[in-house]
């Protein structure tokens, strides 16, 4: 997986983020680990609704093979608010299968 097919996936699942379709969220990550109600949660602890980061993370984004696992790729992307950069990221797990990319949601935690 490229690094450009790497942002446009952390891009849509910030979208997803920042707009609150947490069911449609769900379902495109089958729900791995992070359902709808423990993102919304986890969300709630942030206190002010996202927006998308400014362009420098994804110039910058924090993607690392994971080891022993070849194509897969750990992502881990800041939120912010309309004040910034809040203390709060998403992780997540991203690999092919069948030539498509699979989105793993591990978690929504403080940085």
């Amino acid at each position: 997986m490229s690094p450009n097919d790497l942002t446009l996936v952390a891009k849509h699942v910030m979208k997803l983020l920042v707009e609150r379709r947490y069911l449609e969220l769900e379902e495109v990550t089958d729900g791995v680990r992070l359902s709808a109600v423990a993102m919304v949660d986890a969300l709630d602890e942030i206190g002010a609704p996202l927006v998308m980061p400014p362009p420098t993370v994804w110039t910058n984004l924090k993607a690392v093979a994971i080891r022993n696992w070849p194509g897969a790729f750990s992502v881990q992307v800041d939120l912010y608010t309309a004040g910034g950069r809040s203390t709060h990221q998403v992780e997540m797990t991203v690999h092919e299968k069948n030539g498509r990319p699979v989105i793993e949601l591990d978690d929504i935690v403080q940085r």
